[in-house]
């Protein structure tokens, strides 16, 4: 049985964040990624069973009723935190929510105990490839204020960053559904994705921040390119390559990230 949705509220704009909580001890704070919301992070709820497992829906996803806003994001990560009533966190995130844990943890490095990183964008890097798996916003935008969502959603699900090629039916269902509520607000006034944070590469390069990569091997070049600049830039770094998946690890192999997570997580807590 699921816990209950909980509401924490921004100080900064009175936006209130639907949570979850599972499990005790340190506290991993899960960010998910762009159409998806908080039911994404299934595959890691046995994570439970050692930590402290908070889960939430991101302005414009899943129950949020906030209006998209990528760039008050970081001020909804601290609101979580200071409700939590801990100093710092391990940060997970997934695509987008990984380059929106990145954000956070170059402007709140002190509340940030390890970085988890999945399938990263980093603001302000530009691979040196072609990217084939470059997202379409403005197809997608043009579908959206049509109102042609379904068109949006199926073209979305055939992306090469949403490959489903790796997962059993069972998993591309729950995709699927999770994906059907995806309401295509962030796209419907034609807002671009908030400024990126300047020199966010340098700032990271300072940190001493203890930072895992999970990059699947099926992973398209260019997210392949954005770790390994992170990798090359950041003091602190470790990859695992996870075998039989693409961008979705955390969904088409659960068991292997998880004991991914668990295998860094207890490697920082026994040092």
């Amino acid at each position: 049985m699921n816990p209950e949705f909980l509401y924490c509220e921004n100080p900064l704009d009175g936006t209130r964040i639907p949570y979850q909580e599972r499990g005790a001890g340190p506290v991993l704070l899960l960010v998910h990624g762009w159409t998806l919301d908080s039911r994404s992070f299934e595959p890691q709820y046995p994570l439970a069973d050692s930590y402290r497992l908070v889960t939430f829906d991101r302005r414009g996803c899943g129950r949020s009723t906030a209006d998209p806003d990528l760039g008050a994001e970081t001020g909804d990560i601290d609101a979580l935190i200071n409700m939590l009533d801990v100093d710092a966190v391990h940060l997970l995130g997934v695509s987008q929510g990984a380059r929106v844990a990145l954000r956070y943890a170059a402007v709140r490095p002190q509340r940030v105990q390890s970085l988890i990183l999945q399938g990263p964008a980093v603001d302000g890097y530009v691979p040196p490839m072609e990217d084939s798996s470059g997202i379409p916003l403005a197809d997608y935008m043009a579908l959206a204020q049509l109102g042609k969502l379904d068109e949006l959603r199926t073209r979305w699900l055939a992306h090469p960053l949403m490959n489903s090629e790796t997962l059993s039916d069972e998993q591309a269902a729950t995709l699927r559904r999770i994906v059907a509520d995806y309401r295509g607000l962030d796209l419907l006034d034609g807002t671009p994705a908030a400024t990126a944070i300047p020199h966010l590469l340098e700032t990271l390069a300072s940190l001493d921040l203890p930072t895992l990569l999970i990059t699947g091997e099926r992973e398209t070049d260019a997210r392949r390119a954005h770790c390994e600049k992170l990798a090359g830039t950041m003091r602190d770094v470790r990859e695992v390559v996870l075998p039989n998946c693409g961008h979705l690890s955390n969904f088409s192999q659960p068991e292997a990230y998880n004991a991914a997570v668990r295998e860094f997580l207890g490697a920082l807590a026994a040092s």
